[in-house]
């Protein structure tokens, strides 16, 4: 018997419980494995850190941001396909996020079908672990 390959497993890292919710809902609705966090501190500290297909990070998190968030995964030589939202339009910022190895920055409130795309195509590049 072969086992089926495993499912993807999108990571959420958002501080914004609601916002949280709600992306951990669209995903699950659409098929997809979701383990959501409230900081990165909390993600960074998951045993499982390395089995993520793909990140969906807000840049502004109390504590440790999104943009730093993916400095340290860099790190720690984890590759991991990183989509970033953010309520704030900050040139630098965005400019940071795509430096830092983000292949998509989106403002709140995010479209859900942009955001399933970019996922999508993350997923397309970096196969499942």
């Amino acid at each position: 018997m072969v086992d089926a390959p495993k499912l993807p497993l999108v990571v959420c890292v958002e501080d914004d419980e609601p916002v949280r919710d709600a992306l951990r809902g669209l995903l699950r609705a659409s098929g997809i494995r979701v383990a959501a966090f409230a900081s990165a501190e909390e993600f960074l500290d998951w045993p499982d850190l390395r089995i993520a297909s793909c990140l969906v990070a807000d840049v502004q998190l109390g504590g440790i941001s999104g943009l730093d968030l993916l400095d340290r995964l860099a790190g720690m030589a984890i590759s991991i396909p990183a989509i970033l939202i953010t309520a704030h339009t900050d040139v630098a910022a965005g400019d940071r996020a795509r430096n830092s190895g983000a292949s998509k920055i989106f403002l709140k409130p995010v479209d859900p079908a942009d955001l399933l795309d970019a996922i999508r195509e993350a997923l397309e590049v970096d196969p499942p672990r």
